[in-house]
């Protein structure tokens, strides 16, 4: 259970300033968002998701027990994960964005929770394309293109 309410208290404790700390800016409306409507947002959904694992944690007894450091390669897994993200931030202008993120999604499937190829593939073709759909085609907004152009 500390664990858990270690989690919970870490996730309430950022929602909470993301969410003070937005006041700082104009918030804007809906259809006008202003800088800080994002991270009141994502504080409030911090604070809500940290509540929901609060409320989880207390009620299955197999979540107070299972802990981070007595799951097979815990923390190797955040290594590897880090590993991955830090080099995907290096890599995105060089070699595409997009090509980032199939490498970046096939590697973390991969290499942290094993799965099929077939199920790695696919997800990481979707996520690639789904970016691409909502930042390129949607929102116009040009993501940074590698050698292959793409």
């Amino acid at each position: 259970m500390r664990n858990d309410f270690v989690a919970v208290t870490f996730w309430l404790v950022i929602g909470l300033s993301f969410s003070i700390r937005s006041a700082t800016y104009p918030i804007g409306s809906l259809y006008r968002p202003g800088p800080g409507f994002v991270p009141l947002i994502l504080g409030i959904l911090l604070i809500v998701l940290s509540l929901v694992l609060f409320k989880n944690a207390k009620r299955s007894r197999s979540f107070q027990k299972g802990t981070f450091s007595s799951s097979p390669g815990g923390p190797k897994k955040v290594v590897y994960t880090a590993l991955i993200l830090i080099l995907a931030a290096f890599l995105f202008e060089t070699i595409g964005y997009l090509f980032t993120i199939f490498l970046l999604v096939a590697f973390l499937m991969r290499a942290v929770e094993p799965q099929s190829w077939r199920a790695t593939l696919l997800t990481a073709f979707s996520a690639a394309s789904a970016i691409y759909l909502v930042f390129d085609l949607l929102l116009k907004q040009p993501l940074p293109r590698g050698p292959l152009g793409i």
